[in-house]
């Protein structure tokens, strides 16, 4: 069993709202709303140029013909995280993780996981989480291979390396996303940014992680975390870790939010050993609130 997360006070914590109660003659009527955001793009597609599927492998970590770019690149590529970490405030959307395992030759859909994700204060919290016709109040709890983080956690690290100085940028013309800006970082296990929890026990990992931006725009476009320094103890060779961003129609503006995740877990002495969940994100809304003060007559 293995579990992915990018810090620890990301477990899963069940939110819950609650109603007020009216007073007789003056009424204070506090009203949630949610803003649909409707996704205005296809599903991401892996370089073959299909839908990711069971059969689907990690896109190309590479960044073939790369030449250096200036810094003004790392500003742009700022500036994009923090316009999607101040969009993913206060939101809530769908989460579908359908979870295959390959054994040797043998390849099967072990489940599917639904579950509601709201960031909150830039925080991700997942609730609702079903699995096939059970309940469960807590991630932690979910038996197999499942993943945390993917939203404002993962743009969250991935800003704070720039801020830190820790980069390179290249240019990539050969990326299936098309010519991009490419940022690469890294991570230590000492620096607590990603860990794997197997058997209850928590390793620190050590990674590298890349961006994928437009070179125009800044606009981001995929970030992959990918680490083979494993513990041996855990039984696991490498861990990868991919979010695929697509436009989502933010009115009055449209901005590329994560959309599909690949995470996929290699074990030791078999390449042919391997689990991975294919995770889709839908139905974008934002929390917001309303105050209307209404009078008996």
């Amino acid at each position: 069993m293995t579990r992915m997360s990018a810090l620890p006070a990301l477990w899963s914590v069940q939110c819950t709202r609650r109603s007020l109660a009216s007073p007789p003659k003056l009424t204070l009527v506090l009203i949630l709303w949610l803003i649909c955001l409707h996704p205005i793009a296809s599903r991401a597609q892996n370089p073959a140029g299909n839908a990711l599927t069971r059969s689907s492998v990690p896109p190309a970590f590479h960044t073939t013909g790369a030449v250096p770019v200036i810094t003004e690149q790392a500003k742009q590529i700022e500036q994009g995280l923090e316009e999607r970490l101040r969009t993913l405030a206060n939101v809530i959307c769908s989460e579908e993780t359908e979870r295959y395992a390959r054994k040797g030759k043998s390849t099967s859909q072990v489940d599917t996981l639904h579950l509601n994700v709201e960031v909150l204060g830039g925080v991700e919290r997942y609730s609702e989480i079903r699995r096939n016709d059970k309940i469960y109040a807590d991630m932690r709890k979910v038996p197999g291979t499942w993943s945390t983080g993917e939203m404002a956690t993962l743009l969250s690290a991935t800003r704070d390396a720039i801020e830190a100085g820790q980069i390179r940028i290249a240019r990539d013309e050969t990326s299936d996303l098309g010519p991009s800006s490419v940022m690469t970082f890294s991570y230590t296990a000492e620096e607590r940014r990603w860990y794997l929890m197997t058997h209850s026990q928590v390793h620190w990992l050590p990674f590298e992680g890349r961006l994928w931006a437009s070179p125009d725009t800044g606009e981001i476009r995929r970030i992959t975390w990918l680490t083979k320094d494993v513990p041996d103890d855990t039984g696991v060779s490498q861990v990868l870790w991919t979010v695929n961003f697509s436009p989502v129609d933010l009115e009055p503006v449209v901005v590329t939010l994560p959309e599909t995740v690949l995470y996929q877990v290699t074990y030791k002495n078999s390449a042919d050993h391997m689990d991975w969940n294919v995770t889709r994100f839908s139905g974008y809304r934002r929390y917001g609130s309303e105050t209307a003060v209404h009078f008996d007559d």
